[in-house]
């Protein structure tokens, strides 16, 4: 069974923080976790295929769901990694594109694309990946809803059920609870006719889109897991499963604005601490200081780089967080080390050390 022995599917984009935060996870926090990652081209690269590198030098070695990054501004078609994203998104002979980069890269678990497909077209597709010997996912994003659910829930039921997975993606929101009817309503009426074995990934998110109204440590309550014990005691299926976006959100049209108020993000396991004060000044490094000094949230034994990162800027910003990119890999980093690892009793101290290879 796909994701059998995986507790958490987080949805990261390839971004310079997603794919810092995921990389310098412990190896044994990325073997608890499946992600989905949204394809689109990398930094200033030369070809599709560097994305797809960036994103298993962060994840060596393991298996990953990967969808089209449909959020991607395209901003300049002579590009050669553009054009090849555009290319994968045809839809002729069952997303034929789609098919063959997914064969190019062994460690993918490809989400079928549905836009514009038959239950015919989608079939070849879902056969063609089978051929592969890989699995697959179906991927139903609430903001863009399928007009042919029926017809991609009939090629899916077609299948059996061992070989795929399905994310039930809820995108932004203010608070994921609002979601539930949405997701059960899914559940109950478009998937009726999949096999309740068939893993089910519930995803969302609710980190604030802004930060100016923050002020001192401000604690920003997150209600996944709520939603997921919910829909998990009312629902038919067997596996449903925590989904989020790692503590960051879907790719927004502009989001160039000016550069952002210094400030420190801690995840617990059921919030997100903002650090930062205006009116003060705070730099990163009076931010970290006020975490971990003046706050009873802070843990400072995850053994992990994103708070190493955090304890480092109180002495040195240099070799800790002096931008907010970095911040925002250090915050990704814990939220999916804890999340990850949600349900142990105590993941501090715990002995996350790596065999060394030459």
């Amino acid at each position: 069974m796909v994701i059998e022995n995986k507790s958490y599917v987080p949805t990261l984009a390839i971004r310079a923080s997603e794919m810092n935060g995921l990389e310098f996870l412990p190896g044994a926090t990325k073997d608890r976790m499946t992600p989905c990652i949204l394809l689109a081209p990398w930094a200033n690269s030369l070809t599709l295929d560097r994305a797809i590198d960036r994103v298993e030098r962060a994840f060596p070695n393991r298996s990953y769901f990967l969808d089209i990054d449909r959020d991607y501004q395209f901003t300049n078609l002579e590009s050669g990694p553009q054009q090849e994203l555009a290319r994968l998104m045809e839809p002729e002979n069952g997303y034929a594109n789609w098919v063959e980069f997914v064969a190019r890269h062994e460690s993918v678990w490809p989400c079928i694309q549905s836009r514009g497909q038959s239950e015919a077209d989608l079939r070849r597709q879902i056969m063609a990946i089978q051929e592969l010997g890989r699995p697959y996912c179906m991927r139903i994003v609430r903001d863009r809803f399928p007009n042919n659910i029926l017809e991609i829930v009939a090629a899916f039921a077609a299948e059996g059920a061992a070989d795929f997975a399905i994310i039930l993606e809820g995108g932004w929101t203010r608070d994921p609870l609002t979601l539930s009817v949405w997701f059960e309503g899914v559940i109950a009426e478009s998937l009726q006719a999949i096999d309740a074995a068939v893993p089910v990934v519930l995803s969302c998110t609710s980190i604030p889109k802004m930060f100016s109204s923050f002020t001192g440590i401000t604690q920003v309550p997150f209600s996944n897991r709520q939603l997921i014990d919910q829909i998990s005691r009312r629902s038919n299926r067997a596996r449903v499963i925590y989904g989020d976006w790692g503590s960051t959100r879907p790719r927004e049209e502009g989001g160039f604005g000016s550069r952002p108020l210094d400030r420190i993000d801690y995840p617990t396991d059921s919030a997100w601490h903002i650090v930062r004060n205006k009116d003060e000044e705070w730099d990163f490094e009076a931010a970290a200081e006020e975490l971990i000094e003046n706050s009873d949230v802070w843990d400072g034994d995850l053994n992990v780089w994103g708070e190493e990162m955090i304890y480092q800027t109180t002495i040195n910003e240099e070799i800790g967080i002096d931008t907010p990119q970095k911040n925002v890999a250090a915050r990704v980093n814990i939220h999916l080390h804890r999340q990850a690892f949600h349900g142990v009793d105590d993941i501090g101290g715990m002995n996350l050390d790596e065999d060394w290879e030459d």
